[in-house]
């Protein structure tokens, strides 16, 4: 019968090296060019581990010196717990390291004592590999981080585990007499080398989780108003045209109110206290807003409140309350407060079926509307409406 081919394992620690080298590269262009992503720089760290444990692996020879392979093993082992450290950073969770150099430092401990036996050691190696391997892979699994790059990441991890726990298998049988050293020989050779390819994989499967990571970042802040932190212009055409597409099946009402006397109100206290009554409006409309309604600002003194699954008859209670809410509301100024008041109009999807820009339309002449009775309400003499009261 014709031995199993395998592979040398000089050879595939040199590979080791080389490919770590190269993802190790890419990391480093990652993390330099966004550093504020903390997972990046773990898994540069996992990286750069993974690459000088390999050459240290690479000067014990096929023989297996113990001092490399004793070093070398403890480096990359722990370079693969900063993959895991990494992972917690993705999901905004701290600590880990303790956990990693204990867990590092316990399998160098076992190591060393085994060091009469190279099948032991193996078998320690393989284990602490596959125990890093599988925490990177319940972590990615048990909390469901969403897109394809977390998916191709959790398929490497699971079939580099699938190599380990073939080596420390196929080590045991060695051990027991139950399987001659050529065929584990070639075993763990294929094994290794699933290992490393399995690792460039994964790394390209956090390469896709950190770009889409900071696509998802960027989308948010294209869609997000700087001064108040309310949906944007863009994010409210989105999703008003989303729930035109639905009005057949689920009504919609849209609330537009524009702040009054803001252009005054500016003049007078300037244009910081401008900024703080637009981000004090936004807080008492989002103190109004029900779960499941978009409150934006459109520009300007201008904001908007969409509110799916509600008729015009709903949208006009809630506009009542924001009115009664502004009103009680005044704005805090210095040491005493300005009152504020808002004009609104509302229009809902029953009664302009056709077009979203309809609808706007319609309650955008209400708000004028609104806004004009508003003005002519208001006594031509006395003081101004934006007197500010003092507090005591």
């Amino acid at each position: 019968m014709r031995p199993m081919p395998h592979l040398d394992f000089q050879t595939l620690y040199i590979l080791i090296f080389l490919n770590s080298l190269a993802v190790t590269a890419v990391w480093a262009g990652f993390a330099w060019i966004y550093r504020p992503h903390t997972a990046a720089q773990y898994w540069l760290a996992g990286t750069l581990l993974s690459l000088v444990g390999g050459l240290v692996l690479a000067t014990q020879g096929n023989a297996g010196a113990l001092v490399p392979a004793v070093l070398g093993n403890t480096i990359v082992i722990l370079g693969f717990s900063q993959f895991w450290i990494g992972l917690r950073r993705f999901e905004h969770r701290q600590g880990g390291w303790a956990v990693a150099v204990a867990f590092t430092l316990a399998a160098a401990a076992v190591m060393i004592a085994l060091h009469d036996s190279g099948r032991g050691r193996a078998i320690v190696y393989a284990s602490g590999q596959s125990a890093v391997m599988l925490a990177c892979l319940v972590q990615l699994l048990r909390n469901r981080i969403s897109g394809i790059g977390a998916v191709i990441a959790a398929t490497a991890f699971a079939v580099a585990l699938a190599g380990q726990l073939l080596v420390v298998g196929s080590n045991g049988a060695v051990l027991a007499g139950m399987l001659d050293y050529e065929v584990y020989y070639a075993l763990a050779s294929y094994a290794l080398l699933c290992t490393v390819f399995s690792g460039i994989v994964w790394n390209l499967g956090f390469a896709l989780m950190a770009v889409d990571s900071l696509h998802r970042q960027l989308k948010g802040l294209s869609e997000t108003d700087a001064l108040t932190g309310l949906a944007n212009r863009r994010a409210f055409a989105a999703r008003a045209d989303l729930l035109q597409q639905q009005a057949e099946i689920r009504p919609w009402s849209l609330i537009l109110i524009d702040l009054n006397d803001f252009k005054p109100l500016n003049d007078r206290f300037g244009h910081l206290a401008g900024d703080r009554a637009l981000a004090h409006f936004a807080q008492v409309l989002l103190s109004c807003a029900r779960p499941g309604d978009l409150v934006a600002r459109l520009g300007g003194d201008e904001f908007a409140l969409l509110l799916p699954g509600t008729s015009l008859a709903e949208a006009e209670t809630l506009a009542r309350a924001i009115r009664r809410k502004v009103a009680s509301s005044p704005l805090p100024l210095g040491e005493g407060t300005v009152p504020i008041s808002a004009a609104i109009g509302l229009a809902g999807s029953g009664e302009e079926p056709a077009s979203g820009d309809r609808l706007f339309s319609l309650a955008d002449a209400r708000l004028y509307e609104d806004k004009k009775a508003s003005k002519e309400q208001r006594p031509r003499s006395g003081p101004t409406r934006l007197q500010l009261a003092t507090q005591g």
